[in-house]
């Protein structure tokens, strides 16, 4: 009578990734948050200053050129960078716990005991960031722009900001992957999401602190290359085709803001870490 190996076959196939795999925890991460009450008053309260920026295009229309209704690329800019203060508490909100909380629940074992590689996993938590942080900043920035073009009786206004549909995208673009890389960075460094939102905001806080000492010690804006807020203002300016606010050189801000999402990068490559199901 023959004898059969009863073991586990070694499986010999391609080992493939659906491409929009990661879109389930998205949706899961943004069911979630939608039904906080907390966190759907602090998204009506980013809408806010995008009313009043309607209401200064309606009445620059009415009224016509006044210094300060003039709608010009500076109009723009202003918005996002306003708009950057709620983008840091829905990102503290919404992000703090992305990781954090599957750490505590120890989720990591059962999300990759699925078909989910690690990949996944990060692209799904960050997709919830990106959603939830494009709604005070990029769709709000492009519907202005529209509206303002609308609000116009020529073409002028279009004729000579054609191209700030383009800044109004790279800019919030900018902002909103920058708070999410770093806060789901954050998020991975504890099982607390308490602790996460404390890190992260300190390390906007202390590091606008520290430039304010240097600014005043050195007398000048050169080291606002220091401060995480500062450096996308200064892109922020560039792209807009604005005067700068600081004297920091652009390169050492895009180096800054690009060694920080590197370094971001490599804390989740190495937080995250992958106990996939094995061939």
């Amino acid at each position: 009578m023959p004898i059969y190996d009863l073991s586990y076959r070694q499986w010999s196939g391609v080992w493939t990734s659906h491409p929009y795999r990661w879109w389930v925890i998205t949706r899961q991460g943004i069911n979630i948050l939608g039904r906080k009450r907390r966190f759907l008053v602090l998204m009506i309260l980013s809408a806010l200053p995008f009313l009043v920026r309607c209401v200064m295009l309606y009445l620059s229309t009415v009224l016509g050129r006044i210094p300060l209704l003039t709608i010009n690329a500076k109009f723009f800019e202003d918005f996002l960078s306003q708009q950057m203060f709620f983008v840091f508490i829905i990102a503290i909100y919404a992000g703090a716990g992305l990781i954090a909380n599957d750490l505590k629940a120890n989720a990591l074992q059962i999300y990759f005991s699925k078909p989910i590689t690690r990949r996944d996993y990060v692209m799904g938590k960050l997709g919830v960031l990106f959603f939830f942080l494009a709604l005070p900043t990029l769709v709000p920035g492009m519907l202005l722009f529209f509206l303002a073009v609308l609000f116009k009786s020529d073409s002028s206004f279009l004729e000579q900001n054609y191209w700030v549909p383009a800044s109004v995208l790279g800019y919030s673009l900018l902002i909103i992957a920058t708070y999410s890389v770093v806060m789901l960075a954050v998020s991975s460094l504890s099982k607390s999401s308490r602790f996460a939102g404390i890190v992260f905001a300190a390390l906007f806080f202390f590091s606008r602190i520290f430039y304010q000492i240097l600014s005043v010690v050195l007398r000048s804006t050169r080291v606002a290359w220091v401060s995480l807020g500062n450096n996308l203002t200064q892109i922020g300016d560039y792209l807009f085709q604005v005067s700068p606010q600081y004297q920091s050189p652009l390169w050492l801000s895009a180096m800054v803001l690009g060694l920080l999402m590197l370094g971001s990068v490599w804390l989740l490559h190495h937080r995250v870490q992958a106990v996939e199901v094995v061939k």
